[in-house]
């Protein structure tokens, strides 16, 4: 029995997925899934309600039945200045096609780890062998990630996340929060702007790390939270999470963590390795 699954009208938190032109492939066992086509003519939008985890699928349609490798990229955007390139090498399939015939190669997922509140991503096709790429979403958590503590801070924050109690590390304008992480690995920092009885609206701030002499920023916006607060401190209040990803390269790292540009005094930040 052939079983379509409507994924994106059946999940409530998508709120809007802009175009959507199906394109249905059959797997051995008889199974349709819907996915959609990412042209480079037409990028995908959508809108996701946080937080939660986004598992995004996509697989290429081949050109040929050969079972060679091929390269396909794809950008994901998240406003007009937060952009990430998502590269896969992948393999013809030999369980799976289009109604039509036409051969497809093994799926590739990456995830996206969507904050509080309304979010509102863009995909575009930069390149792969057929002008097309096909996409799917489904609300998949990764495996947890590892926290790291911090080596050098002045004040830990608490708050309630999602039923559970979570610390965050509180970097002030004029100071610093330091954390050692060993690599290779990847680092996720999770940043929350904190603000007072002077902060109002969208905020901008600059997130800076320093590791042995080579400099990164991440460049953020944020609003104030309107769900969550601190468990310790009721002079400040979170903005929504916002969040940052640094490569670390093999051995022991010593990151040193600054905050720029921005009216606030401080931020929170958390820290989690790959899993």
């Amino acid at each position: 029995m052939i079983q379509t699954l409507l994924l994106l009208c059946s999940i409530a938190q998508i709120k809007t997925v802009v175009p959507q032109h199906p394109w249905n492939i059959e797997i051995v066992t008889k199974k349709t899934q819907e996915y959609l086509l990412l042209t480079k003519q037409e990028p995908i939008s959508l809108t996701v309600e946080g937080p939660t985890y986004l598992r995004v699928y996509t697989r290429i349609l081949l050109p040929d039945k050969t079972h060679d490798d091929h390269l396909y990229k794809l950008i994901l955007a998240e406003g007009p200045m937060d952009e990430r390139i998502i590269s896969f090498q992948t393999t013809r399939s030999t369980v799976t096609s289009d109604k039509h015939g036409t051969m497809v190669s093994k799926w590739r997922s990456f995830y996206i780890d969507v904050p509080e509140g309304m979010n509102t991503y863009t995909l575009t096709h930069w390149d792969s062998p057929r002008d097309t790429i096909l996409v799917r979403f489904a609300y998949e958590s990764p495996q947890p990630w590892n926290i790291v503590p911090a080596t050098e801070y002045t004040t830990m924050l608490e708050m309630i996340e999602e039923e559970r109690s979570t610390r965050y590390y509180e970097l002030q304008k004029d100071d610093r929060v330091a954390v050692t992480v060993s690599g290779p690995t990847r680092l996720r920092i999770t940043a929350r702007l904190n603000y007072d009885e002077t902060l109002f609206g969208e905020q901008s701030f600059t997130l800076g790390v320093s590791d042995n002499g080579s400099e990164t920023t991440f460049p953020l916006k944020c609003y104030r939270s309107d769900t969550l607060h601190y468990q310790n401190r009721s002079d400040i209040v979170p903005s929504n999470a916002r969040t940052a990803y640094l490569t670390i390269e093999s051995g022991t790292h010593t990151l040193v963590f600054s905050m720029y540009g921005t009216l606030a005094k401080s931020a929170a930040l958390r820290f989690e390795t790959a899993p």
